[in-house]
């Protein structure tokens, strides 16, 4: 669990903990730190090393072995799935599904698009 003990959950950030942690473990996956056949902690194990809620792991590792990242073997663990040449999300479809989302939310709150993108903007410069 080592590239897991340098995850920090940024509670400001507005990021849902569940997504933070979902993109983590999908990164460090991607990125080979992780390999397939590595067994991943459980889900209660992690979520006390990271001080979160069961729940929270648990969501994020059912959205990662959806997307086949990772697959669960019943009574045996978690484990990094072989994911050499599947075509799995990547953190700039993550970033683009927020941003989308975002775009979506200010529409509904009635913000036009110059509002939302002078929004984005003071957000970048206050972090």
């Amino acid at each position: 669990m080592d590239s897991l003990e340098s995850l920090e959950i940024d509670y400001g950030s507005g990021l849902p903990v569940w997504i933070q942690v979902k993109n983590r473990l999908a990164y460090l996956i991607a990125t080979g730190k992780y390999t397939a056949g590595d067994r991943l902690p459980t889900v209660r194990a992690l979520a006390v090393a990271l001080d979160i809620s069961y729940n929270t792991v648990n969501r994020a590792y059912m959205d990662l072995e959806r997307e086949g990242y990772i697959s669960t073997r019943q009574g045996r663990g978690t484990f990094v799935a072989d994911i050499s040449g599947k075509n799995l999300p990547t953190t700039d479809d993550t970033v683009i599904m927020l941003a989308d989302e975002m775009i979506r939310a200010g529409r509904n709150a009635g913000m036009g698009d110059e509002d939302i993108c002078a929004l984005l903007k003071a957000r970048m410069t206050s972090s």
